[in-house]
């Protein structure tokens, strides 16, 4: 519940205090009447600066109010009466408990995103109440932790819990206070022109639908919210995967190993020990628990063996660098013919996505091409009918001479053609990226073997030079080398062991969102059809009592994507006349509260129209509407109207109505007033 219990607006002038008397509201129905120019506007603008929503008017702080609160008074007569020093607004409210709101719009030390709340009834019962400082429209002001954010503590002072919504960038944020209100506070401007039309703009995907869910307490912002949880949760494991990946490509890359059981992006992976890096050699590929055991195989045969004399070793050392020579020929020349690989790779993949990009930009010209010639074939364009339009001969699509026979493909089909080129196109990229990975691991190999070939090849050089008894100095490095290879084997060998888990954690948690995502209801629950369907019923009941004649209203429907009105999945707006709108709008925010209440919503119970009747919807209508809030008497109804300036007009608007009066007359009604709060 969220009421509106009193208003006061104080004016301080060179010439003494203006304002107005208090202005007390109930629940049932209260009628603010009052000619153009008395007030009306200035006392309902009053009402959404206390709070904080005066966007719904068109902007924020003072800029949006009238020049009565900020500048200048005038007299009845339009003359400059006094100049405004300072002003503010009062505004008592009800809802979990009773506080007062000022706010200032004028003032030298007051700024106007400052809102004062008071622990108590401040204008209805005067007292000394503590009061807690909070502020508006700055970033913040309606985060959940921030004590000093008013929209944060008016939405709990109204008794909701705003869900999270997707934004269009994305980005899961709140959904304001400033989207809710549009469905039961209409503004005269704009806001009878289309159904929530004062929502202001915060990129928020279907604005509108998202407020009617909250409104109702659909399941659908549930689902929907659940949905963009769960998108976020992809998100996140998706990067973190894609992180721990690379790491352990880097750990792979650091032994010559490739990464196996794994790829890139997340999968489900039934067993842990799935995944393992592979160690590659000209025969083979091998398992690296299996490699490390080859390599210790032949190191403890190494280690087995007497280190000869260098002098005992040099016939054969002298025989092992002619080999070992021979070899790194023929690494050199394979490196050679990699590298070679992988600059072709390079280039054809360089030329492919040219390539790419060329098909693309011509699917985008003839699909341009098409829309064109479609509209002009509905038009009645004969350039679209492959006609000269000057000369009436026919147009070739082909540049090809008439004598040769050939059928050149249409627009349409050489769309498609494109289209599928383009997807040739992308595997031919996507395997030569494969073959460049591939040559670039193939070349990390081969500088490696070579970088231990002439590193053995300078050992066994410098022992044909070295004294003839001292120990074989290659069998001592070949010992030392083998076993920091070893040792280094082994330390990545048990690093891939946490990795593995990392992976399958990861794998678990993807299983269980996709599994949530299949339990996932399309888009709306039954129970949200049955709320639905409800609100449809009660639309089309109201519109019959309002009178609604532009359509037939069997035709009419409330869509199930958007949940606002159609008539042949298009908006109820464009095939109704102004009038008849206008009582759509009175039907549609009425059922929207009838249908809340019935299912336990979130609706304020709540109506603040501002002219209601200014669309000439007809005095009995408007009759029929100002009758039907006053016999809500769990809901207060607040309605400003000129009635036509026309005291006939209103005793036929309000025959027979329950209200409560409130009349501005036909003068001024912020006046000089002596006593102020």
């Amino acid at each position: 519940m969220f009421r509106i219990r009193a208003l006061k607006i104080n004016i301080a002038t060179n010439k003494g205090t203006y304002g107005t008397p208090l202005i007390k509201f109930e629940d049932g129905l209260t009628i603010i009447k009052g000619f153009n120019s008395t007030g009306k506007s200035t006392l309902f603008q009053s009402i959404l600066y206390c709070l904080g929503l005066e966007e719904l008017i068109g902007g924020k702080n003072e800029k949006t109010m009238q020049s009565v609160l900020k500048s200048e008074i005038l007299d009845n007569g339009s003359n400059i009466e006094a100049n405004v020093i300072e002003s503010n607004v009062l505004l008592e409210i009800e809802g979990t408990r009773t506080v007062t709101i000022r706010r200032y719009i004028n003032s030298e030390t007051k700024s106007s995103g400052l809102v004062e709340v008071f622990d108590g009834k401040l204008l209805t019962e005067p007292n000394n109440y503590d009061y807690q400082p909070m502020y508006v429209h700055d970033k913040g002001a309606a985060a959940d932790d921030n004590i000093f954010g008013f929209h944060s503590f008016l939405e709990k002072f109204i008794g909701w819990n705003l869900p999270n919504v997707q934004y269009k960038d994305g980005t899961q944020r709140k959904l304001y206070l400033q989207n809710i209100f549009p469905s039961f506070i209409i503004e005269q401007k704009a806001g009878w022109t289309d159904f929530l039309a004062t929502i202001p703009y915060y990129s928020l995907l279907d604005k509108e639908t998202r407020a009617i869910e909250f409104i109702l307490n659909l399941d659908s912002w549930k689902i929907q919210q659940l949905k963009s949880q769960l998108k976020q949760e992809k998100s996140e494991i998706i990067e973190t995967w894609k992180t721990l990946y690379l790491r352990l490509k880097a750990l792979a890359n650091q032994i010559a190993c490739e990464v196996r059981g794994v790829e890139i992006s997340p999968s489900i992976i039934d067993s842990k020990n799935s995944i393992f890096l592979s160690y590659p050699t000209e025969d083979k590929n091998y398992p690296l628990a299996d490699y490390i055991k080859i390599l210790e195989e032949e190191y403890q045969s190494l280690a087995i063996l007497e280190i000869p004399n260098i002098g005992e070793q040099s016939s054969e050392s002298e025989e092992k660098i002619n080999l070992l020579n021979e070899r790194l020929s023929t690494l050199s020349i394979n490196l050679s013919n990699r590298i070679n690989k992988k600059n072709l790779a390079i280039s054809k993949y360089k030329s492919f996505k040219e390539r790419l990009i060329e098909l693309e930009n011509d699917k985008t010209q003839n699909e341009y091409h098409l829309k064109v010639k479609n509209k002009g074939a509905e038009a009645g364009f004969e350039i679209a009918k492959d006609t000269c339009p000057y000369c009436s001969q026919g147009l070739n699509d082909s540049l090809l001479p008439k004598d040769i026979e050939i059928v050149p493909m249409q627009i349409e089909e050489n769309i498609e053609y494109l289209k599928a080129q383009i997807n040739l196109i992308k595997i031919y990229i996507k395997n030569h990226e494969n073959d460049i990975e591939i040559s670039e691991k193939e070349i990390e190999i081969l500088n490696q073997n070579i970088s231990e070939t002439r590193s053995e090849i300078r050992t066994l050089k410098t022992e044909l030079t070295s004294d003839n008894r001292l120990p074989s100095i290659e069998m001592i490095e070949k010992r030392i080398k083998l076993r920091n290879r070893l040792d280094l084997y082994r330390r990545r060998y048990e690093e891939l062991f946490s990795y593995q888990e990392e992976f399958k954690n990861l794998s678990d948690e993807w299983t269980r969102i996709l599994g949530r995502e299949k339990e996932i209801p399309a888009s709306l629950s039954p129970f949200d059809y049955k709320k639905i369907s409800s609100l449809e019923q009660d639309f089309k009941l109201l519109l019959k009592e309002f009178h609604y004649r532009s359509k037939p209203i069997e035709s009419i429907s409330i869509s199930r994507e958007t949940l606002l009105p159609v008539v042949d999945k298009y908006s109820l707006k464009f095939d109704s006349s102004a009038s008849d709108f206008t009582r759509a709008i009175w039907s549609y925010i009425i059922a929207l509260k009838e249908t809340s209440t019935k299912f336990s919503g979130n609706h304020p119970k709540l109506f603040i129209l501002d002219e209601p009747g200014q669309q000439e919807a007809g005095d009995n209508d408007l009759q029929f509407l100002l009758n039907k809030l006053g016999n809500y008497q769990d809901t207060q109804s607040i309605v400003f109207s000129s009635f036509h300036q026309s005291e006939e007009t209103f005793i036929a608007c309000t025959q027979n109505v329950n209200y409560r009066l409130v009349d501005l007359g036909t003068e001024k009604f912020i006046r000089r007033i002596e006593n102020q709060i």
